[in-house]
């Protein structure tokens, strides 16, 4: 198994993009995930647009590793073929993956959105391809990833098998890999306390296929006054198992 990025998803105002900036400067295989979220902006793992403002001005040279977790409204909307918020995160900021969280937890009825869904999905991902867009896979979303994984989906189309579906439930086990030439991650209940051993499971459901993984909710921890925040120690932790691995160069 090849390991091509690791993703740390709801960077907030909780840390300095500064802070992940130089993290990314060191290691060029760690993404960061931020969440899009039109009725939770501004709430822990949810940035507000002021430090996403922030974050542009940081991520200037567009070096970083970004990733837009796309939820409630703004995944609506480019499943119904509206990609201006994309293409503005896009161009003006530097992010080149878009995860699509089309599920109830974030805010979505992927089942109202049927077949439309998938074909405006196609249609965005053929205008845009210097993204990459992500489609959680899991028997919720099977509306969408399905008729796409079994139709050739464009290249820039990649799918995250995720079965705890955002919930943070740890994988007992993980499905094996699409067909040649499709890209695809892993993510489910990851973490600092548990990584190592859920690689090793990834590695014996991927073969020689390379991977990306993505973690959120582990990576929270809340401070004696009850704030809630996105800890790079915990993100430093997963990124030095990586390595220890020998999944990723680096000290």
């Amino acid at each position: 198994m090849k390991l091509s990025m690791m993703g740390f998803c709801g960077a907030d105002d909780s840390v300095d993009p500064r802070l992940l900036a130089a993290i990314s400067a060191r290691y060029d295989w760690v993404e960061w995930g931020v969440l899009f979220r039109d009725d939770k902006q501004g709430q822990p793992r949810f940035a507000t647009f002021e430090w996403i403002e922030d974050l542009k001005t940081v991520n200037e040279d567009k070096r970083m590793g970004l990733a837009g977790h796309l939820c409630s409204k703004y995944a609506i909307d480019l499943l119904k073929g509206d990609a201006s918020f994309v293409r503005k995160m896009h161009e003006e900021h530097g992010f080149t993956r878009f995860q699509l969280n089309a599920t109830a937890a974030n805010n979505v009825d992927s089942s109202q959105l049927g077949a439309e869904g998938a074909d405006a999905l196609r249609r965005v991902a053929e205008e845009l391809p210097g993204c990459e867009f992500i489609l959680q896979a899991n028997d919720e979303t099977e509306v969408l990833w399905k008729p796409l994984l079994a139709s050739s989906p464009p290249a820039n189309l990649s799918f995250l098998f995720d079965e705890s579906k955002g919930l943070g439930v740890v994988a007992a086990s993980y499905p094996p890999p699409p067909p040649e030439g499709v890209r695809f991650g892993y993510t489910g209940g990851l973490g600092p306390k548990n990584i190592g051993v859920q690689m090793g499971k990834m590695q014996s459901a991927a073969g020689d296929r390379e991977i990306w993984v993505d973690m959120e909710s582990s990576l929270r921890t809340k401070l004696e006054g009850g704030q809630d925040i996105f800890d790079v120690y915990k993100a430093m932790a997963c990124i030095r198992v990586a390595i220890e691995m020998g999944l990723k160069p680096g000290k």
